[in-house]
């Protein structure tokens, strides 16, 4: 295999150049460590969905603080990575200590903590739940679906313990024959194509690159989490046999990692411009976080449209896919009470044999969905909500409803996700909340949290629908 000289020359002047450079004094040592702390465990997190901001990261990891509405286990999560980050460091400092499969099913139990439930699919392409079980290879498979709607193949559970031998046994016998980017970006990109864990197989393969640099000398390579796109790409392009496009790319991240680390032993400002952004971020949050936002029309409009854009849609996607157990579907939205629009619905299963009616979905844009002039009317209670009625399995006519209610205060409002079970025969109609929460105005719902959201009312509906 062959690759690109130039960036390796340059990459090995700028060793030449670093080396010379040290030991380093020790105030430009401490900041050295503080940002290459920071920048690893902010975007190899990040790559993989963590939330927390980088200035929640700093606030955690330098003060041991946490701001905002953040879940717990993407505090736990950055936690544990920063552990794991200092196990490679200390690791990488004994020089006649062998990398093996032990280390690296450790390096996996450090970052995921405990064992968890996580949403999977099946062979044939149902939802179910899965347990991820740490520090120990794969029992089942764990391939993924791609963009395009292709699954993308790992290697099996079967596989997983003779292709990791095999893989350590490559490493060894490439120790001293490789150039150390290249053996850590060949070591990584093998290591993902057999994906050996549940989960955790992102983070551990860059750590364990990042150990494979730092045990012979080089400072770690920080992939960012806003160049995500390029990193995935180099990785799939490596998937069709371009295997020197992931190693390119890392090279071209190593040349990043080398400057820094030289600015810092010559005593350089290492900071860069989205590091000033990102100090004024965390004196945002020390020193405005206890600020209220109190309701004002624009900050109503805004926080209707995210429930609305964000929320919602998302959720009213999914409820859809519901649709072909029940009779008919409608959805309706009100503001203080008062009906703004009905959607009626036939689902697709029913067309053919009601095609007298029509389709009368209507997409409307949020200014006109709740096309009030907010400077003159006082909204206090929004409501979303979805019909599904007549269960067709069912004995008796059993409608339900899912609610998406926003109440609105004057410095708080409130997020009400509701299922109403209603038995039309009767009139009997029992309410289940499945979701509740109280936040100030400038707390948005992160994507993980409406990603809950979504899978606790789906799988409320499912068990319903199976009773």
């Amino acid at each position: 295999m062959t690759y690109k000289t130039n960036t390796l020359e340059t990459i090995n002047s700028l060793k030449l150049e670093f080396d010379s450079l040290l030991p380093m004094n020790k105030e430009d040592e401490k900041r050295y460590d503080k940002k290459l702390r920071l920048e690893f465990n902010y975007n190899s997190n990040h790559l993989e969905g963590n939330t927390l901001t980088y200035g929640q990261t700093q606030l955690l990891l330098l003060y041991d603080k946490s701001s905002g509405d953040v879940p717990v286990s993407d505090i736990e999560e950055m936690k544990a990575h920063d552990l794991a980050l200092s196990q490679i460091e200390e690791m990488a400092k004994d020089k006649e200590r062998p990398l093996t499969e032990l280390f690296i099913k450790e390096l996996n139990k450090t970052i995921l903590v405990k064992p968890y439930w996580k949403d999977a699919i099946t062979d044939s392409g149902i939802s179910t739940r899965k347990k991820i079980e740490i520090g120990q290879y794969k029992t089942t498979p764990n391939s993924v679906q791609l963009k395009d709607g292709k699954i993308h193949e790992y290697s099996t559970p079967e596989e997983t313990p003779a292709l990791m031998n095999d893989l350590l046994s490559w490493y060894n016998n490439n120790f001293e024959k490789m150039h150390p980017v290249q053996l850590a970006t060949e070591f990584h990109y093998k290591f993902v194509c057999i994906h050996p864990f549940d989960d955790g197989n992102g983070r551990v393969a860059r750590l364990i690159m990042n150990y494979i640099l730092l045990r012979n000398g080089y400072p770690p390579v920080i992939i960012k989490a806003e160049d995500k796109e390029n990193y995935l790409s180099a990785l799939q392009k490596a998937d069709i046999g371009e295997i020197s496009s992931i190693i390119e790319y890392i090279e071209e991240q190593s040349i990043w990692s080398l400057e820094i680390a030289i600015k810092a032993a010559k005593g350089e400002e290492i900071e860069e411009y989205g590091d000033i952004e990102k100090e004024i971020e965390v004196l945002k949050r020390e020193k405005l976080t206890k600020a209220k936002i109190f309701k004002t029309p624009k900050v109503t409009y805004e926080l209707i449209s995210h429930i609305n854009n964000d929320l919602w849609q998302p959720l009213n996607k999914v409820l859809l896919k519901f649709d072909d157990f029940f009779a008919e579907t409608t959805i309706e939205k009100y503001i203080d009470n008062r009906k703004i629009e009905k959607t009626r619905t036939i689902p697709n299963a029913m067309l053919k044999n009601a095609l007298m009616f029509a389709d009368k979905t209507v997409t409307i844009k949020p200014y006109e969905v709740f096309g009030y002039d907010l400077e003159d009317d006082d909204i206090s209670d929004i409501r979303w909500t979805r019909k599904l009625l007549s269960l067709k399995s069912a004995e008796k006519k059993i409608d339900f409803e899912i609610t998406c209610n926003l109440e609105l205060f004057e410095s708080s409002y409130v997020l009400l996700i509701n299922e109403s079970n209603t038995n039309t025969d009767s009139y009997m109609m029992d309410k289940t909340l499945l979701y509740e929460k109280e936040n100030g105005y400038k707390t948005f719902l992160m994507g993980d949290s409406i990603e809950e959201i979504i899978r606790i009312v789906s799988n409320h509906l499912i068990k319903n629908i199976k009773g």
